[in-house]
């Protein structure tokens, strides 16, 4: 899964159009998570990221949702309440519950 075409990406989430940087934010998010953590174990690819703080949107391979807002730590976690973890069931979900919200917080 990747970014449906024709969707279009509001500040201040951009699209990672890198792959050093996706692969960064993969083994950062691999590496924080707990074993009791609900992502722990599953496959994700960091796909977008906010300019205004550490959250990141992952796809998720094998798990109930596809979709993933993840606000990174930045270290090692115990608590599987952290990284702390949204889920989405698509991405009209995410756009409507985040993207936009988001946008409109960024721009007033």
């Amino acid at each position: 899964m990747t970014v449906p075409d024709g969707l279009e990406i509001l500040q201040p989430w951009q699209i990672i159009s890198d792959s050093p940087n996706a692969e960064r934010l993969n083994t950062e998010l691999s590496a924080e998570l707990s074993r009791s953590h609900l992502l722990y174990g599953l496959k994700a690819n960091a796909v977008a990221s906010r300019i205004d703080r550490d959250d990141v949107l992952f796809e998720i391979h094998g798990g109930s949702s596809p979709l993933a807002v993840v606000h990174l730590s930045w270290r090692k976690e115990s608590d599987p309440r952290w990284p702390t973890t949204t889920l989405f069931t698509s991405w009209e979900e995410w756009v409507r519950d985040d993207l936009l919200p988001a946008n409109k917080e960024y721009n007033s």
